[in-house]
């Protein structure tokens, strides 16, 4: 029997340890007293772009576009309708999130669907968004490939 499931706080301290030699900041915030039970993430890319992202169910997304902006949190922390297509018309309700999902979210307050970018890691998350991230995971990459080549050449 394996060990339980981590829990979305266990996640998302896991993500300030696993990403912060790939980001400039990274540092878990205080849960917003509306949504205790979602965490709050808050970091910043190589590219000095600002994102607070919150770890959910569905999967991590981006709920506001600078550190400690929770505009997109009422929206998350609800219980989406997960979309294969972009089209709020097509909906089709499943059961999982798959990576890089995006869902379709009924909004009063815009009227209008809006659309949720969910990631079942912050690697994807990190991948979409920062382009020097994902030099930089490719060049970690590399450099350990080299050194695994070199020691088996070695012996």
């Amino acid at each position: 029997m394996g060990s339980p499931p981590k829990t979305l706080q266990e996640i998302a301290e896991d993500i300030e340890r696993d990403v912060g030699n790939k980001v400039k900041y990274v540092s878990l915030r205080s849960p917003d007293p509306s949504f205790p039970e979602v965490p709050i993430v808050n970091l910043t890319t190589l590219e000095n772009r600002q994102l607070c992202v919150a770890v959910t169910t569905c999967g991590l997304c981006i709920v506001g576009n600078a550190h400690d902006s929770l505009d997109g949190l009422p929206h998350v922390a609800q219980n989406p309708t997960v979309t294969d297509s972009p089209e709020p018309a097509e909906t089709a309700q499943r059961t999982h999130v798959k990576l890089s999902q995006q869902v379709s979210i009924s909004s009063a307050v815009f009227e209008e669907a809006m659309l949720v970018q969910y990631h079942e890691t912050i690697y994807s998350l990190l991948d979409d968004v920062s382009p020097m991230y994902r030099a930089a995971f490719c060049s970690e990459l590399t450099d350990k490939l080299m050194l695994l080549q070199r020691s088996q050449e070695d012996n």
